[in-house]
């Protein structure tokens, strides 16, 4: 009884998921960049990020402090995400 799930054009995509693929890294740059742009306005801006998500829905609400908090620890991570990609594409060097 042969499982339908696993054939062989799944294995090959599971056993390759984590090489590298040509081609692949132009796309990792770009999205690299943009997370990291994202993570810095996060970090520097989180005012835009709390009327983005609540500040559009509640007009005469302020920002709770806490809140922004977590947006820029947030950020912090999101940069982190994008350094990450941009070092797979071995960019930083080795």
């Amino acid at each position: 009884m042969e499982m339908s799930f696993l054939n062989n054009d799944c294995l090959e995509i599971f056993l390759t998921a984590g090489k590298r693929m040509p081609g692949t890294t132009g796309n990792l740059i770009f999205f690299g960049i943009l997370t990291i742009v994202v993570g810095l306005a996060s970090v520097i801006y989180p005012q835009l990020f709390w009327y983005l998500r609540v500040g559009r829905k509640v007009p005469d609400m302020a920002p709770n402090r806490a809140y922004l908090i977590i947006l820029r620890f947030g950020g912090i991570l999101v940069i982190i995400i994008g350094l990450v990609m941009m070092n797979y594409c071995g960019l930083f060097g080795r």
